[in-house]
Parts: structure tokens; sequence; C-alpha cells
């Protein structure tokens, strides 16, 4: 066999071990931590409704923070950003909560602003701590384009 082939054949079985890795990898994760997601995302928009009822949108991003610092985490962003969303859509608007929200188009002008915040919240380091700050932007984003009435 040439060497090029003996490379080809090396690369393929490379691409072919490391598929196989990470689709191993992701039944082990979905199976330790599948259910305990599931159930997070399920409870966590109607909790959130029920919290916005009694309080304003930066009442939500603070109750989505102190939520989020309890329980840390992929699962944690998930359930978080959902509580986040649910609040948000029932809760009272806070003046000029919005006008410094970059929108999700924004993709470099988003990512600095989420890291901002991320920081501003003693989080600089957690790498899902963004996902928060991507929910107050979506919900920016939806007052934005409501239409006026």
């Amino acid at each position: 066999m040439s060497t090029t082939g003996k490379v080809i054949l090396t690369i393929s079985i490379c691409l072919i071990l490391l598929i196989a890795g990470l689709v191993g990898g992701a039944v082990y994760w979905w199976s330790h931590h599948g259910r305990q997601t599931v159930e997070a995302m399920g409870s966590g928009m109607k909790e959130g409704a029920e919290a916005g009822k009694k309080t304003d949108n930066q009442g939500c991003v603070d109750q989505s923070l102190e939520r989020y610092k309890k329980r840390p985490g992929i699962a944690g962003s998930i359930s978080t950003s959902l509580f986040l969303q649910g609040c948000l859509i029932e809760s009272s608007p806070t003046a000029g909560f919005c006008d410094d929200v970059p929108r999700p188009i924004e993709f470099m002008k988003s990512a600095s602003w989420q890291i901002q915040k991320c920081k501003d919240a003693g989080m600089a380091d957690d790498p899902y701590c963004r996902q928060i700050f991507a929910a107050v932007q979506q919900h920016c984003e939806r007052v934005r384009l409501k239409p006026k009435q």
C-alpha cells in the first residue's frame, strides 16, 4: 500500500473512532442527565410565569440569577432560561429595561454584552451564564417587534 493510501486509511479510522466516541459520549450524557433536563424544562417556564406575576422585568432577571447560582451547569442554564422567559412574559415592564440590550442578530455586540452581563453578575468564568442573558435579548426582541396599539 502506498504512503498516501496509509495516510488516508489512518485518517479515516481516526474519524470513525472520533464519531463513535462522540455518539457514545452523547448516549452516556443523555442516560445520566436527560431525565433531569426534561423535568427542568417542563417546570421552569411554569414557575417563571408564576413568579413574573409578582415582579417586574428586572426582578425576573435578579431571581433567575439567584436561581442559577444555586444550580449552575447545563441543566441549570436551560431551566433558568425557561424560568426567565416565563417570568418576563408575565412580569410588569421595567422602565428602560431593553434600552441597552442588543438585538440577537447583532452577533458581536450580543456576545460582548452577554459576557459583560455575566461579569457584572459575578459569573465571568461560567460557560452557560450567557444563555440567561440570551433569554433577555429574546424578550426584548419580542417587545420591539410587538405591534404598537
